[in-house]
């Protein structure tokens, strides 16, 4: 084949694929599909790498995908990132106060320090999301899948977390303090020493959590009795 017509078919990606499926084209089948394979891994990167600029100028990406990405130790308070990929991204350290991701996808992301205050995470998936000592006060985590996460020592003061889910979630030593945990699965978690001083558990689900050492004041439990302490805060 020409290769002014191997370049015609790259860049017509429909009829090239429709060549593939000809006799005739068959020897060149192989190095046609690679062609069109780099071609598209190119466009990918160039749409990541336009969509990271726009980000950081504009702090509005909706939708976009920065999987994997490194967005460790950026200011982005107050960023749109509404139902964006970023899974696997490493935001160490990153500000995201009063942030939108409602509904974006977090799993396995790094977000150990970041600081995700007044952030709203409405239906974010939040799986095995390593969130160790990260600032979440009055963030909004309702609907959202956090099964698994590292929430170790994170601040989640006065959080909404109503119907999340949380079962077998890392949260030891971490504040709940008069955090709504309404419908809540904390099923199998890990609770040890953490503030759940005035949470508010009704009707969530405890079966198997590890309360060991826990700090329970005041806290409203699933049938609705308040669990009575004696140092009130």
């Amino acid at each position: 084949m020409k290769k002014p017509l191997l370049i015609a078919l790259i860049a017509l990606p429909g009829l090239a694929i429709a060549a593939t499926q000809i006799p005739f084209f068959k020897p060149y089948t192989k190095p046609i599909q690679q062609a069109i394979q780099s071609k598209q891994l190119n466009v990918a990167q160039i749409q990541k790498q336009t969509d990271l600029e726009k980000l950081k100028l504009t702090l509005k990406c909706i939708g976009c995908d920065f999987r994997g990405a490194n967005l460790s130790g950026l200011d982005l308070s107050r960023v749109d990132l509404r139902e964006a990929n970023l899974a696997g991204a490493n935001l160490q350290r990153t500000r995201l106060t009063n942030g939108q991701l409602s509904n974006a996808n977090l799993t396995k992301a790094n977000l150990k320090e970041a600081n995700l205050q007044g952030a709203d995470l409405t239906g974010a998936n939040l799986k095995q999301a390593n969130l160790k000592q990260a600032h979440m006060m009055h963030v909004t985590l309702s609907k959202a899948d956090l099964r698994y996460a590292k929430l170790e020592l994170a601040e989640l003061r006065a959080a909404n977390l109503a119907d999340s889910k949380l079962d077998k979630a890392h949260l030891h030593q971490t504040s709940l303090y008069g955090a709504i945990l309404i419908r809540a699965n904390l099923a199998i978690a890990d609770l040890r020493a953490a503030d759940l001083r005035y949470a508010n558990f009704l009707n969530a689900n405890l079966k198997g959590a590890n309360l060991s050492n826990a700090q329970m004041e005041f806290a409203i439990m699933p049938n609705g009795s308040t669990y009575q302490g004696t140092t009130p805060y």
